[in-house]
């Protein structure tokens, strides 16, 4: 499978953008008082990471 070079560029300028997008929902629960809030934010960054991880190996495999 091929994906042209514009492409590759714009999963990757995507992937930054989620990455800190994870980072600002980390700091932002760190903030939270409630637990299962907290949990909840951390655990939506952690699967928004694993989705970069996977653009990642796109852009760099593909």
């Amino acid at each position: 499978m091929y994906i042209d070079p514009m492409t590759k560029m714009n999963i990757s300028l995507i992937a930054i953008g989620l990455m800190f997008v994870c980072n600002l929902m980390m700091i932002f629960a760190r903030k939270m008082t409630n637990a299962f809030f907290r949990f909840l934010v951390k655990t939506c960054a952690f699967l928004i990471l694993i989705a970069v991880f996977v653009m990642i190996l796109i852009v760099i495999f593909v």
